[in-house]
């Protein structure tokens, strides 16, 4: 997974990885069994993308999930985004497997924290991106339609 802090930050800065490793710390407390690996495939350019487009929707799924009217459009533009991405890894040739991999393990109910997960947990997590909503909206996101094609260039 790339770090969003260091795409904006200087090089060095001490505080660029913060936010990035409380959410690392967050998300492996939600980690849930169900959540399936991405396997690589071949391009690591592709790889980084799919990671960190995981990664964001992992915290809007999640931090939205007591607004279902948000939610429910944060789930189904990301729905639309991986589609479009599965259709780009396979236009690239990508194997089959790593293209069914990154679905599945894209999927929303994969995404979000087990039922049985602690409150605490997921505020926390959500507590670690107090920007979530803003990102969302501004478009300050991975695009996988837009910048995957990118990767394979």
């Amino acid at each position: 997974m790339t770090h969003r802090a260091a795409l904006t930050t200087p090089v060095g800065c001490a505080t660029a990885h913060r936010p990035t490793l409380r959410l690392l710390a967050a998300l492996l407390l939600l980690a849930t069994p169900a959540a399936a690996q991405v396997i690589p495939t071949g391009t690591p350019a592709a790889d980084i993308l799919l990671s960190q487009a995981i990664a964001e929707h992992r915290v809007f799924l999640t931090c939205s999930a007591l607004d279902p009217a948000t939610h429910a459009q944060i789930a189904e533009n990301w729905q639309r985004d991986v589609t479009a991405a599965a259709a780009i890894l396979t236009a690239n040739q990508v194997p089959p497997e790593a293209v069914t991999a990154f679905t599945t393990a894209a999927q929303p109910e994969n995404l979000m924290p087990a039922p049985d997960t602690p409150w605490a947990q997921v505020k926390t997590l959500c507590e670690t991106q107090p920007d979530w909503q803003q990102r969302y909206y501004q478009f300050n996101l991975t695009i996988l339609e837009l910048k995957l094609p990118a990767a394979f260039e």
